[in-house]
């Protein structure tokens, strides 16, 4: 900052401080509209991780950058089961639908169905209907995501010789 006189935010006490501090914001460059929301502002999803841990009584293991996650669980030779989750921090649909994707394997039970594809079809659908009852919006990302995760594994239970269900044989091809 130059000392002038012409410089109100200037002490002129042969100091450099200001004496105020101006921040200048973003300026409307038309009439504000009508607010805009497209997902559930953070706090909805702090709560949303706070009730789902508690709930399924899960643990995160780490918040990943990547939008991929997994759930597992350690048992102690005193019987004690370890929930965890390392999944991203859901601050978009999609995030938030990872997020809920892993605690949905907790939800549902590892090994409850024969196939890994048939497993992991039934943690997307109770992924769906969870986000539905919270209001996050299922959107074109999250439905890709769903595609081209269930590609993933409808291709590895083929290459494994695993059974595929007729109902998700669809999934056998690239959604791109």
């Amino acid at each position: 900052m130059i000392d002038t006189p012409h410089n109100p935010t200037v002490a002129h006490s042969g100091t450099d401080q200001p004496i105020t501090r101006r921040t200048r914001g973003l300026r409307l460059v038309g009439p504000p509209g009508p607010p805009r929301r497209t997902m559930p502002p953070t706090t909805d999803f702090q709560r949303l991780v706070r009730e789902l841990k508690q709930h399924y009584k899960i643990s995160i293991r780490k918040w990943r950058a990547h939008m991929s996650g997994i759930a597992y669980e350690l048992t102690y030779r005193d019987g004690r089961i370890k929930r965890l989750i390392a999944a991203p921090r859901p601050r978009s649909p999609v995030s938030a639908a990872i997020f809920l994707h892993e605690v949905g394997h907790h939800a549902i039970g590892f090994r409850r169905y024969a196939s890994r594809c048939l497993e992991e079809h039934y943690v997307w659908q109770w992924t769906f209907r969870e986000m539905e009852a919270r209001g996050i919006r299922v959107t074109p990302r999250v439905m890709r995501h769903f595609r081209r995760s269930m590609y993933h594994y409808v291709k590895r239970s083929q290459q494994r010789h695993e059974h595929v269900p007729a109902e998700l044989a669809h999934f056998g091809h690239w959604p791109g």
